[in-house]
């Protein structure tokens, strides 16, 4: 038999074949559900070679000369780049979809996924039926987090009558991070089947059945999984997720806490933690949690700010301050202006909690300053001069808030009082009239009614 020499066929540039090949789509890749452990995986490795077997019954034909050129590649297989080149070399629009789907496993093994889905995607145009294509274009979309075409290619090759783990766990996997979790957890199933110790799809299934609320069995495959592989401490802490969904606030601390003395916990974990003693009302060990999650990760002023107004009010006053001077540490003066006047606020309000009123004067004109429509700061300020004393100063910041939308109601009353603590009645009724349109209450529609029969027994006087 004749052997055709494979570097003496029609060349064609590796540039000119990607500037031939269509794009599958432009998705945006987005972070997955969690991190694959998958791909160093020896055992995915063995499968992933078996990829480059012919599977007759759903693989485009092949004739004399196709086999004899795969015959060929082989002894380059052991050599991905050697092979990659040799086979750019000559793949063209006609030749048969074997050798663009060869290409395509070859970059994908050597981490060129781009390349490897544009080979992929040339290869299933050609033969809409190759299920290898399809499974291979899926697992490159995988890798490059493009999950809505990874659901559209598995489950095309799954049609096709793939029946593996990799399929169904990748495919469970892209479904996961779209946050189907319904549909994901049987993709997980039936990858378990076929790999019943592969602690990707274990984990899968587990944020799979958290997701929807299946907290039992969440800690029962979690509890499993941690006796056979005391090392995954994730597992530990997604037991703890799964404790407090069913309430039992103790064991998620407990597991926590193991994590944390053995210098595994992460800072979600630790401020989990946290709101756990804050439920509990035990505010002390919820700021040496929320400070160990300061240590432990990166700092997130929102989250940070959030546990500081929570911890004032379950009461920890002297606990919410300390984690403000934690968190004020932290940012290094880098707070976004949003942030530095929420955090104002706070302290303004632990201030006036502190029996220090006349110190949080200051801290909420800084507040106005950074944001003048801030009517919370407006409100406070206005409240302040007026258990001073001070109506004009009053008046005039509760006028201010009466121009912000989500303090209109408010600002109008308190205006309202203080005309009425004058016996300005006619000056009082419309703020209460325009009060009342905003937010309705029968406190102030009784007093509206009360008011108007009073100037109108007035006018007749």
């Amino acid at each position: 038999m004749k052997t055709i020499p494979l570097f003496s066929l029609v060349l064609i540039s590796p540039l000119a074949l990607f500037a031939a090949a269509t794009p599958a789509e432009a998705e945006k890749p987005t972070p997955g559900a969690y991190a694959l452990e998958l791909w160093k995986d020896p055992s995915f490795a063995k499968f992933f070679l078996g990829t480059y077997s012919v599977f007759p019954d759903v693989e485009p034909p092949l004739n004399e000369k196709d086999r004899e050129i795969l015959n060929q590649l082989l002894p380059l297989m052991k050599q991905p780049s050697e092979a990659a080149a040799a086979l750019v070399k000559f793949i063209k629009t006609d030749t048969n979809a074997i050798f663009d789907l060869t290409l395509g496993n070859l970059y994908l093994e050597s981490g060129q996924a781009d390349a490897a889905i544009m080979m992929f995607q040339r290869a299933v145009d050609k033969f809409p039926s190759f299920r290898r294509a399809w499974r291979g274009l899926g697992m490159a979309q995988v890798r490059q987090q493009k999950w809505l075409s990874a659901v559209t290619s598995l489950s095309r090759a799954i049609g096709l009558g793939a029946q593996d783990g990799p399929t169904y766990g990748l495919y469970g996997y892209a479904l996961l991070s779209l946050e189907r979790a319904a549909s994901a957890e049987s993709a997980y199933r039936m990858a378990l089947m076929f790999q019943p110790d592969l602690l990707d799809w274990k984990l899968g299934l587990v944020r799979c059945v958290l997701k929807q609320q299946k907290a039992a069995e969440a800690v029962a495959v979690c509890e499993e999984i941690i006796r056979q592989n005391p090392d995954r401490t994730e597992f530990i802490s997604l037991q703890s997720e799964a404790y407090l969904a069913l309430k039992e606030n103790a064991k998620a601390a407990e597991n926590i806490e193991f994590l944390a003395r053995l210098g595994l916990a992460k800072a979600p974990d630790l401020q989990r933690l946290g709101d756990i003693y804050l439920v509990g009302k035990d505010t002390g060990l919820a700021l040496s949690a929320y400070k160990r999650a300061l240590d432990a990760g990166t700092f997130e002023a929102t989250k940070v700010i959030t546990q500081a107004e929570n911890l004032s009010l379950q009461g920890g006053l002297t606990e919410a301050a300390d984690l403000i001077a934690a968190a004020r540490k932290a940012s290094d003066g880098k707070l976004a202006k949003e942030e530095e006047a929420r955090l104002l606020k706070l302290e303004a309000r632990l201030a006036v909690s502190a029996g220090n009123a006349d110190a949080s004067v200051p801290i909420l004109e800084r507040v106005v300053e950074l944001n003048p429509l801030d009517g919370g700061a407006l409100m406070l300020l206005g409240q302040y001069y007026l258990d001073k004393g001070d109506s004009a100063k009053a008046v005039g910041n509760f006028e201010r808030a009466t121009k912000i939308k989500e303090q209109e109601a408010p600002a109008n009353l308190r205006l309202a009082q203080i005309y009425l603590s004058t016996n300005k009645l006619a000056e009082a009724l419309p703020l209460l009239k325009r009060s009342h349109e905003l937010k309705a209450s029968d406190s102030v529609a009784k007093l509206i009614s009360d008011i108007e029969r009073a100037l109108r027994k007035g006018a007749k006087g």
